[in-house]
């Protein structure tokens, strides 16, 4: 849907509202939802993991500490699960600690 125009009146399926949208949006959208998920999928541990950047499948992370980043390689696929569950189909492959 481009901005401005008006939406149809009634949508059937979840589908009529995705068409419209480029995507450069849906990649927003999904930056968005990841950014939300973070803080509540590690909790506590949000304060020495910081997100960086995604790219190719691959979730960036800069760590506070040698520790951390230990911690993080370890969890890192109860993480990736955790994550992926929000999504249509799995998006992240792997972490990388920066």
């Amino acid at each position: 849907m481009k901005f401005g125009k008006k939406p149809q009146a009634i949508w059937h399926e979840s589908k009529e509202l995705t068409n419209g949208f480029s995507k450069f949006n849906l990649q927003i959208n999904r930056l968005m939802l990841l950014d939300n998920l973070w803080e509540k999928v590690v909790g506590s541990k949000a304060k020495y993991w910081k997100l960086y950047a995604v790219k190719g499948g691959t979730l960036y992370v800069k760590t506070a500490a040698t520790a951390a980043k230990h911690e993080l390689l370890l969890t890192e696929k109860q993480i990736i699960r955790e994550l992926n569950k929000s999504f249509d189909k799995p998006w992240i492959k792997s972490i990388s600690a920066v």
